[in-house]
Parts: structure tokens; sequence; C-alpha cells
């Protein structure tokens, strides 16, 4: 089942005499005011808001034989949690996430409300966000109708903006990719840019290792290293290293978190384990007892709550494997077996699924491709019915 839950603006985003009014869609009340007020540091905000919004906007891996295909991108989220807002966006290919986080510090005041909603960056926006220089004020009011940005004078038009059942998925996928992630180590900004300078398009993963002198690149892991699938992807952050204080890294098999700390504001981008796989396919939802739509912050150790458009039980039941696995368990594919074991019959084959102390294991070939590192496979989830 594919769903697409559509977002409607009820009127244009305009930058006038007022400020910049950014339409936006949904929240927790029919149209609520999160935020009115003040940021602290507008240049770093606005650098991240647009790095944000570029992320909707890239496509780090195009599938062979389509090439030539367009896929609409969605526009950022903005969640308050009642002390941070948050912008967050993927790739166009769910392969890069990125989250801009203004503290409470970076805001003149606390936010009034929580909730989430959708909002439309449009040409025009991003071009006033570009403009805005050092010493402007910018007042920043999140909900209701509308985000404004009052900055400069422009003129923006609304679009209705499809939010993909992928990137749902892909944002659900997350909150257990993250908890899962070790710290790796913390580097001075400069160093991180001396490593971007280092112009590879491989996408072969390398190791991003501490050393004297700032960060090298290698081919096998060591301590504090963090694995980098297509160091290229690393660059969307690039923009904001000049506002950054430190970079904190994480890392979780061949997927990578990269946190820039700066004054009021961080930035957190996670890189998928490969440059061809997005964060919707990766499973970790298929473990849980049910879905999980909250998002979760690295730099704290917390979780804090998101309001996405699809309910948690339906991201978590409507997984492909798991429709596979009930289609097994009613077609009457599993047989249970001797000391924890069961035969699960699937395309005239004969699968062996065993409980261990480390974890169910398959013979099947996913299994042996990915064992549990991108969920476990049908053949688990349906052998779990008698095991």
């Amino acid at each position: 089942m594919t769903v697409e839950q559509l977002y409607r603006y009820r009127h244009a985003s305009a930058v006038d005499g007022a400020g910049v009014r950014l339409a936006t869609s949904g929240g927790p009340a029919e149209h609520p005011y999160f935020f009115d007020g003040l940021i602290e540091r507008p240049p770093i905000v606005a650098a991240g808001l647009l790095t944000v919004a570029r992320i909707a906007r890239t496509r780090f891996y195009t599938p062979p034989g389509m090439a030539a295909a367009i896929l609409r991108a969605a526009d950022p989220l903005v969640t308050s949690d009642g002390t941070h807002l948050r912008f967050e966006s993927l790739s166009a290919d769910c392969g890069v996430y990125a989250r801009l986080d203004v503290l409470p510090d970076g805001l003149d005041r606390a936010p009034r409300a929580r909730g989430t909603t959708n909002v439309d960056f449009n040409d025009p926006m991003r071009s006033a966000l570009a403009g805005l220089a050092g010493p402007d004020p910018m007042h920043l009011a999140v909900g209701d109708d509308e985000v404004r940005v009052r900055t400069l004078d422009a003129e923006a038009v609304e679009r209705r903006v499809p939010l993909p059942e992928r990137w749902v998925r892909s944002l659900a996928e997350l909150n257990p990719i993250a908890r899962a992630m070790q710290p790796g180590a913390v580097y001075p900004a400069a160093h991180l840019r001396r490593l971007l300078q280092t112009r590879s398009r491989s996408t072969a993963v390398l190791h991003v290792t501490p050393a004297p002198g700032g960060p090298r690149l290698a081919t096998r892991p060591a301590a504090g290293s963090v694995a980098v699938a297509g160091l290229d992807r690393l660059r969307v952050f690039e923009p904001l290293l000049r506002h950054a204080t430190a970079v904190h890294t994480y890392g979780l098999n061949t997927s990578s978190a990269w946190l820039l700390q700066m004054p009021t504001a961080r930035l957190t981008v996670l890189l998928s384990p490969a440059v061809s796989r997005g964060f919707s396919g990766e499973g970790g939802l298929l473990d849980g007892a049910d879905g999980d739509t909250s998002g979760y912050d690295l730099a704290d150790g917390t979780s804090f709550g998101r309001v996405l458009p699809l309910a948690a039980a339906l991201i978590y039941a409507d997984q492909p494997r798991r429709r596979d696995a009930r289609a097994l368990v009613e077609a009457g594919a599993v047989e249970p077996g001797p000391d924890d074991t069961a035969t699960v019959r699937s395309g005239g084959t004969a699968y062996v699924v065993r409980r261990t102390p480390d974890g169910d294991r398959c013979t099947c070939t996913w299994f042996a491709t990915h064992g549990l590192g991108r969920g476990p496979c049908k053949h688990i989830l349906a052998a779990r019915s008698s095991l």
C-alpha cells in the first residue's frame, strides 16, 4: 500500500512590509502558533535553515533506470517541543537526514505550544534567508497559517506539497538507528573543513579516524573512527562549519552521524549505511512492539515528540516484510520444530529459523547478506508466531 499525505496551504507564502510570511500546514490544533519571537543569532539560523531546505532538494543516488524520473521533494518539518524549535528534512533519496535545532538560548522566549507542521520553503524564501545581513534582526513566527521571518521584502507563491510515505517511514526508522549509535570522536570545525577538501566522489565506505593534526581517511576502522559511505555526502554541512565550535561524530556499522555545535543552535546530519540505501528500508521498526514517530537527540540522549501524518501503528503494521510474514502465517507456511527452530516454506524452498542467544537466525539469502543489520527477514518474522 502506498500512502501520500497532501499538505494544503491556505494562502501564498510572501514577504511584505510585515515580514516574511511562510505558509504552513498542519499542527495539533487548527492553526496554532508554536513560537513568535526573535532569533538571537540570525546568521546561524538562516544558514542552518538553508542547509536543511537544500538537503530536501538533493538526490545523492539515482537508481539504475531512473535517471529521467522526477521525484517530488518534501519540504522541511518544524517541531516545537516546548523548549526547542527543530527543522528536519531528508534528501530526495532518503539517504541523508538533517535537523537544525534552535536551542532555548537562541530564542528570546520559550515556544508557547508543542506541535509539528510542514513548511513550504519556496525559492523567494530561500533568497530572503540567503540575503540576511549579520546585524539584521530576525523575527520568527511558527504556526497558525504561516511562518514569518521578518527580514527582507520579497514575494512567494504557495504550493501544495505531498509528503511521500517513504519520507515518513524514514523519519520513523531514524529513532532506533540514532539510539543505537555510539560516540566516535570530537573535532574542531577547522579539522573537518580540511577533511572535506578531499574531493572524493567515491561511494565506497571509508573510516574517518582521529589522528594528530586532524581526522584522516582509512580503509579500516580504528578507535574513535566512524564509517562514511560516500564522503561527498558530508559536504551538506560545509557552509555551517564557519559557525561551528566543535563537531561530534557517532557511528553504527557503516552509518554515521555528525553533530555541529554552534552558538544557540546545532545541526545533526545522519548518513545511511550506503549511498544506494535510504533510511526507509532499514527495518529497525520491525524489532519493536509498535511504531514510534518521535525523534531522537544525540546531543542530549533524549527523545522529542514529533507528530507525523501517518499513525505509528500504520507505519509499523504496513512494513512490506511484515505484510509478507503475515501472508506466510495465514498460508500455513510455518512449521514449529524442536529446540527453538521453525521451518518456513516460501517460494518452493524451506527455510530454517533458529532462536539463539545472539538473536534469531535464518537460512535465507537475505539473512546471509544482511544478518539482523536491516531488521529481521520475513521468515524470522513469520516464525516468531511459533517460537
